[in-house]
C-alpha cells in the first residue's frame, strides 16, 4: 500500500477520540494530573481499558504507515491551513497513542500504595512521589510526541495527520536532513502552531509551499500522489 491509502483509515480512527475520549470527561481519567493551591490538593490518574485498546490500534496503524511506500512527490502545497489542521490531528492521535499507556504507571503506583486496583482514581490528599511521577510522565509524553511527528518524514513518509490532509514534508532537492534536524524541526513546529496568527505569514513562499519553518530547515510541503 502507498502512504496516501491510509488517509481514510486514520480519518476513521479519529472518531473514537470525540465519541469516547471527550464525551463525559474521559480525558481527565487518563495519564496523571495534579492541582495544588493554598487550600486545595487534587491528584488524578490512571487509564481505561478502551483507551488502551484504542492506543494499540493507533500504534498498529502508525507502524503500518511506516512500512508503506512513500509514492512519488507531487507538486508543492501552496497553502498552510491544511498543515495547521494536520498538526492538531497528529497531536490528537499522538496523545491518544501515548497517554493511555503512560496512565498504567499511576494506576500501578496507586495499587501498590493502597492495595486496591482501580483503572483510574482521584484523591484529595498528597502522597510521596506525586510531583515526581507527573513530571516523569510529562517528559516521556513530550519525547513520545516528538518521535511521533518526526519519524515518518525522516523516512520520506507523511505523518498520520498530513496523510489525512493529503501532503507530506520533504527536504529540498539539494539537501539531506539529519535526524537531529527533524527532531529540532518538530520542536520549533510546536512554536509555529502555537503562534498560528503570525507563523503562516512569516517567510511565506506560496509557490514553493514554504513558510519560515521550512526556510530554516530547507524543507517544503508536497502533495501526496
Amino acid at each position: 500500500m502507498k502512504s496516501k491509502d491510509f488517509r481514510w483509515v486514520f480519518l476513521a480512527a479519529l472518531a473514537p477520540i470525540a465519541i469516547l475520549g471527550f464525551v463525559g470527561g474521559a480525558q481527565d481519567r487518563l495519564g496523571a494530573t495534579i492541582e495544588i493551591s493554598d487550600d486545595n490538593y487534587r491528584f488524578a490518574g490512571g487509564t481505561d481499558p478502551w483507551a488502551l485498546v484504542y492506543a494499540a490500534l493507533v500504534i498498529v496503524l502508525y507502524i503500518l504507515l511506516l512500512r508503506s511506500k512513500p509514492g512519488e512527490q507531487g507538486e508543492s502545497l501552496p497553502g498552510v491551513l491544511r498543515r495547521f489542521v494536520a498538526f492538531w490531528l497528529d497531536f490528537a492521535l499522538g496523545m491518544m497513542a501515548v497517554v493511555p499507556i503512560l496512565g498504567i504507571l499511576p494506576a500501578m503506583t496507586e495499587w501498590k500504595r493502597t492495595g486496591i486496583f482501580v483503572w483510574n482514581f482521584e484523591r484529595m490528599t498528597p502522597a510521596s512521589g506525586d510531583v515526581l511521577l507527573v513530571g516523569t510522565l510529562v517528559l516521556v509524553l513530550l519525547v513520545g510526541l516528538v518521535f511521533f511527528y518526526a519519524w515518518p518524514p525522516m523516512h520520506l513518509l507523511p505523518t498520520p495527520g498530513s496523510c489525512i490532509m493529503g501532503y507530506r514534508i520533504v527536504a529540498d532537492e539539494d539537501r539531506t536532513l539529519a535526524a537531529r534536524s527533524w527532531f529540532l524541526r518538530v520542536l520549533l513546529g510546536f512554536i509555529a502552531a502555537c503562534g498560528w496568527p503570525v507563523a503562516p505569514f512569516a517567510g511565506r513562499d506560496k509557490r514553493k509551499g514554504k513558510f519560515w519553518l521550512d526556510k530554516v530547515f530547507r524543507t517544503r510541503a508536497v502533495k501526496l500522489r
